[in-house]
């Protein structure tokens, strides 16, 4: 197989699209408005969480514990939410498109690898817009398994990047390709998460967990897409 010249691999949570603010921000508010109570939206989430999240299975199992009233109804909230959600474009960071063009513009091909379930994370990227950006997609529902894919696509590029939000994947996609130029990214200050306010807790539900996890490899820290840039070879 003839290598290409250079990849990007880029994660899609956090990375590219604030899910924090879309998730447990919105989304989350949009099921209250249904009479979801937040104790079992927190229990159903946990449970099914590390099968690879998808709304479909979080009103599955809101079902089962008796706060939909059943399946059909859990259909039809479904339903109704992606509607409501159809165009996630305004979740994406700033930084996103500009990054995205001017990658494609330097010769870089771009594959995007994303943990969760195959399903939500297609509808999610889809209605971000940015599927026509990707020359690949891969998603994976296994904890660690963006590693064999990066694997898998090192043969096919000759220099090769990976940008994403959690270090024990960076870890694991750089063991498995010790070439891999790795760039961590944080787009929350430790700062921002001081104090007991409830809101500032869901804002940064998620990104503030990937805080607390320790990096056993070496990769290059930036908290915006530009930084990223700005450290490319010309």
């Amino acid at each position: 197989m003839e290598s290409k010249t250079r990849g990007i691999l880029l994660d899609f949570d956090h990375t590219l699209f604030d899910t924090d603010r879309f998730f447990w921000v919105d989304l989350k508010r949009a099921l209250a408005r249904f009479g979801i109570p937040d104790d079992a939206w927190e229990k159903s989430y946990e449970a099914i969480w590390s099968s690879g999240y998808s709304l479909a299975k979080h009103l599955e199992e809101l079902a089962r514990l008796g706060a939909v009233a059943d399946p059909s109804a859990a259909k039809a909230m479904r339903e109704a939410l992606e509607s409501a959600f159809s165009d996630l474009r305004p979740y994406l960071f700033p930084d996103v498109l500009e990054f995205l063009d001017t990658a494609r513009h330097r010769g870089f091909e771009l594959i995007l690898l994303s943990f969760g379930d195959p399903a939500w994370q297609s509808y999610k990227v889809r209605a971000s817009g940015l599927t026509p950006y990707f020359t690949q997609i891969a998603y994976t529902a296994k904890e660690a398994g963006k590693a064999a894919l990066c694997a898998e696509r090192a043969l096919q590029y000759r220099e090769l990047y990976a940008i994403d939000n959690n270090p024990a994947d960076l870890d694991a996609m750089k063991a498995s390709t010790p070439r891999l130029q790795t760039y961590l990214i944080c787009r929350v200050e430790p700062s921002a998460l001081e104090g007991a306010d409830p809101l500032v807790r869901d804002r940064f539900r998620e990104a503030a967990k990937y805080l607390t996890i320790p990096s056993l490899l070496t990769h290059l820290r930036c908290h915006s897409l530009k930084e990223v840039s700005l450290q490319w070879p010309n």
